[in-house]
């Protein structure tokens, strides 16, 4: 439950900042304020590629409660321990369990998704798949 002085508001794309140093190096950030609405119960950024793939990014897992992407632009291979390979595209959807092993194989060079979960501050654990 968000608490009794959270605010609505509208997060404008002409005013949105990508930053780096996110979880992955190749890829630019957008934080849609989510995070602080809901002190920290649930988080919602857009993720975009910033360079091209050069290959699997490695197999992983987080410790989380909840986390979905869908898929802006572009089209990317996932590996996802429970159902194995699959192609996403334009449009989909995908959700990790949680805890489940999981990797990006390939993405295309416009790559871009929205990604929720929950909370919105997670481990992340290298894994072998």
């Amino acid at each position: 439950m968000v608490e009794d002085n959270a605010k609505s508001f509208a997060a404008r794309a002409t005013d949105a900042r990508w930053t780096k140093g996110g979880l992955r190096t190749y890829f630019a950030y957008r934080d849609l304020g989510i995070k602080d609405a809901t002190e920290a119960k649930v988080l919602a950024h857009v993720i975009r590629a910033e360079q091209p793939c050069e290959g699997p990014m490695g197999c992983h897992s987080h410790a989380l409660d909840f986390q979905m992407i869908y898929l802006l632009k572009g089209w990317a291979g996932v590996y996802l321990e429970d159902i194995g390979e699959i192609r996403v595209e334009e449009g989909d959807l995908w959700y990790q369990a949680p805890g489940v092993k999981h990797e990006l194989l390939e993405y295309s060079d416009d790559w871009e998704v929205l990604e929720i979960t929950m909370p919105a501050d997670f481990s992340t654990k290298d894994e072998a798949c």
